[in-house]
């Protein structure tokens, strides 16, 4: 059985501090994570769907009076996460996921990099993640964010390093034609 995404979120790392804290962690990220599978684009959008579903959110979350996290607080969680635990867990729920349904085998690995529209403002750059994507399955195996651009390249071994590459075709951008990278996927294919 395949756990679901909330308890994913529920043991998660809090680090905000205790006191005035109205939202629990967990639920407030799942409620974003809805509102972005709703279509929701930007901290606006998501903020506005929470408020719109606020009485069946607050049902499924047995929020006290329906209260929903506002734009404020879903802003403070998101810049609160720790975006290396939050990959790590999501990575390995992806893996459980595609295991119960017997695809441990993934033909075909896409490595790129994108920058998020809208999650930067002027005091914050956007964010820059660097995915690895299954094309059969169309999920993302793994996700890392980079610092900058010009990082992309150590973040990419480091999240190769982290999956089974074993009888997978890999493709890169040319920015990642480097001499390391390739012998590290073709250390990674090679059965010990």
């Amino acid at each position: 059985m395949i756990r679901p995404l909330a308890e994913v979120f529920d043991e998660l790392t809090d680090p905000r501090e205790r006191k005035g804290k109205w939202h629990k962690f967990g639920p407030t990220l799942t409620m974003i994570f809805l509102a972005v599978l709703s279509g929701e684009q930007g901290l606006r959008g998501v903020a506005g769907w929470i408020d719109e579903q606020r009485w069946r959110l607050g049902r499924q979350f047995k929020l006290k009076n329906c209260r929903v996290p506002s734009y404020g607080t879903i802003r403070r969680v998101l810049a609160s996460v720790n975006v290396t635990e939050l990959e790590q867990r999501l990575s390995e729920w992806a893996a459980a996921a595609l295991s119960a349904y017997g695809m441990q085998d993934w033909p075909g690995i896409a490595v790129d990099g994108k920058t998020l529209r809208r999650s930067g403002d002027e005091a914050h750059p956007a964010l820059h993640l660097l995915s690895a994507f299954s094309q059969a399955f169309g999920v993302v195996l793994a996700q890392r964010a980079v610092a900058g651009k010009t990082n992309e390249i150590p973040e990419a071994r480091a999240l190769l390093e982290q999956l089974t590459l074993d009888g997978q075709l890999v493709t890169v951008d040319a920015l990642h034609t480097q001499r390391d990278t390739a012998e590290l996927i073709i250390k990674k294919m090679v059965r010990i």
